[in-house]
């Protein structure tokens, strides 16, 4: 019995002990858990405070480097160990690095250099644009073995593309077509000539470029490079897809071009139907036979551009009935040597079709002649349009014949505002600031076009601020070809001061008068040309963006 009571306490014994012993070791993991962890997570700050005033101890393991803030010790290890080393700069954490982080701003000029060069999938249409235009299609050519070696090919796509790069007669602009094709659009530019003449001597000048290239660049010569062109003309659609992508073309012009590219021999012009009528009086042409080119295309008929028609025969296409080909041959006359020929032209200027005489009146503006002077004299107080009467003193100021001031004098008194304009700005052309004092009353005419055009007059001369305040004021004006003028005339004045003037009212402005405003930028030459694409860009709408872009490119500020 007393054995058994032995064993019985002994149990006991053991039992408690076992038990006591159990309750410190959950004492100590508590107070771990407690005063450890809470001083490396909510109390961290106070850890790094002291581990900034401790001495330096040494350390078991590196210091983690990134933007972490301290770490706490793990099991097993002190804040001691943790410590950083004496002055070391404090880590930042990842929020707070995120919230001192400056993202790029939304039409900052970060974002229209990236934007601009952005290289991403193709964007999906945003605007379309329909235009009256001539397509040259441009095809380079390369024999299938060149197309081996990748790197050797790029090499002979940049020696040859950069044929083009030099400038030609007549500007256009130029968009990646299919394969190595590229279509080039005449007719974009507003105050252009006729944009099919433009096409039809550019084209000539790529294959001529191309081909004395070819004689002097052995590389090129030698991979036997070539070279073709299609011509076409008609109504297209420009499809805008967004900023950043280059606009495509759409409608039979395009597709036609292309095809006539693919069609013409090797250093050839092939042209469509339209363009052979068109261009007959100035142009030689070979005809083929109707060819099937391109499904759902019907046969058609093509025409190889050959050369230039002699003089002779250009001058006596002034006499056809046929009023296109007697306009051709009053464009012609601006660029071709045809001075002992010149009679035509001046019958021309006398034409009873008015877009003819229109048109020989620009020619004679261009060259200067004063052959047609005692013409134009006898002319003027006959006719009774006033487009064709603004046309003439135009070419009266072209001339610059000083006896022609008093005619010009008188007309500044007329009634309709466009004669009255283009009286002005010819009467200055030929007497300079004497002109001044007769403008004077026209300082304050009724019709703000010609107003904002001699309160440009006078600050050439003057430099005074008060006329560039009223072009200012007429920049708010709600005719809208006042705020042309005077848009134009501060752009022409081109200070740092009246572009930023410009600029400021640039979003509140009607398409068709932005796109005047970016072609007229597109030849500036100031400073600041840049910060003035970069804030009307910041400033407009997204359907005028794209337009900006392309004046941004036009003006070589970008590649």
């Amino acid at each position: 019995m007393n054995s058994i009571l032995i064993i019985v306490i002994v149990v006991v014994i053991f039992l408690l002990v076992f038990v006591m012993f159990s309750l410190d070791d959950h004492e100590e993991e508590e107070g771990f858990l407690s005063e450890d962890a809470d001083s490396g997570v909510t109390q961290q700050p106070q850890v790094a405070e002291r581990a900034e005033t401790a001495p330096a101890q040494p350390s078991q393991t590196d210091v983690p480097t990134g933007p972490a803030v301290i770490a706490t010790a793990s099991p097993g290890e002190t804040a001691v160990d943790k410590q950083p080393e004496k002055n070391q700069v404090r880590q930042i954490s990842r929020i707070e690095a995120s919230d001192r982080l400056n993202l790029v701003e939304a039409g900052s000029e970060e974002d229209l250099r990236f934007r601009i060069q952005l290289d991403q999938r193709l964007p999906l249409p945003v605007s379309a644009e329909d235009t009256q235009a001539v397509v040259a299609s441009v095809q380079l050519r390369f024999p299938e073995e060149v197309l081996s070696d990748g790197d050797a090919f790029i090499k002979l796509m940049h020696r040859a593309e950069s044929i083009f790069e030099k400038e030609f007669s007549f500007p256009f602009s130029s968009y990646a077509g299919s394969q190595l094709d590229r279509i080039w659009v005449f007719g974009r530019d507003e105050g252009r000539d006729d944009p099919l003449f433009e096409a039809l001597v550019v084209a000539f000048e790529v294959v001529s470029r191309f081909k004395k290239t070819l004689e002097s660049d052995n590389v090129l010569r030698e991979s036997r490079a070539r070279v073709a062109v299609g011509l076409s003309i008609g109504r297209m659609l420009k499809i805008n897809r967004g900023i950043a992508s280059v606009p495509g073309w759409v409608g039979k012009p395009a597709y036609l071009a292309e095809t006539l590219a693919e069609a013409a021999g090797d250093f050839s012009i092939y042209v469509d139907d339209q363009i052979h009528k068109a261009a007959l009086p100035l142009f030689d042409f070979r005809e083929w036979k109707p060819i099937k080119l391109r499904s759902p295309l019907p046969a058609i008929p093509i025409y190889e551009l050959v050369g230039w028609n002699k003089p002779e025969e250009i001058a006596s296409y002034a006499a056809s009935k046929d009023v296109n080909s007697r306009r051709a041959v009053a464009i012609a006359f601006r660029y071709l040597n045809l001075d002992d020929q010149v009679q035509p032209l001046v019958e021309l200027l006398s034409d009873p079709d008015e877009k003819v005489a229109v048109e020989a009146l620009e020619t004679v503006k261009v060259i200067g002649t004063e052959t047609s002077l005692g013409l134009l004299k006898r002319m003027f107080p006959e006719s009774q349009d006033p487009v064709f009467r603004s046309a003439i003193l135009d070419a009266f100021g072209a001339i610059g014949s000083a006896e022609m001031v008093p005619v010009v004098l008188g007309s500044t008194k007329e009634a309709n505002w466009k004669v009255r304009l283009s009286a002005a700005r010819a009467l200055y052309k030929l007497a300079g600031k004497d002109s001044l004092r007769h403008l004077e009353q026209l300082l304050n005419d009724a019709d703000g076009s010609v107003k904002a055009a001699v309160n440009g007059l006078f600050f050439r001369e003057t430099a005074q601020k008060q006329y560039v305040e009223n072009l200012t004021e007429l920049l708010g004006d709600l005719s809208k070809r006042t705020r042309r003028v005077a848009a134009e005339e501060l752009l022409a004045i081109e200070t740092d001061s009246t572009l930023k003037t410009v600029v400021n009212v640039f979003a509140e402005q009607d398409g068709e008068l932005q796109k005047f405003i970016l072609r007229k930028l597109e030849n500036s030459r100031s400073k600041i040309l840049y910060q003035c694409f970069l804030t009307m860009f910041k400033n407009s709408g997204e359907k005028i963006r794209p337009s900006v872009v392309e004046a941004v490119r036009r003006a070589g500020l970008v590649s």
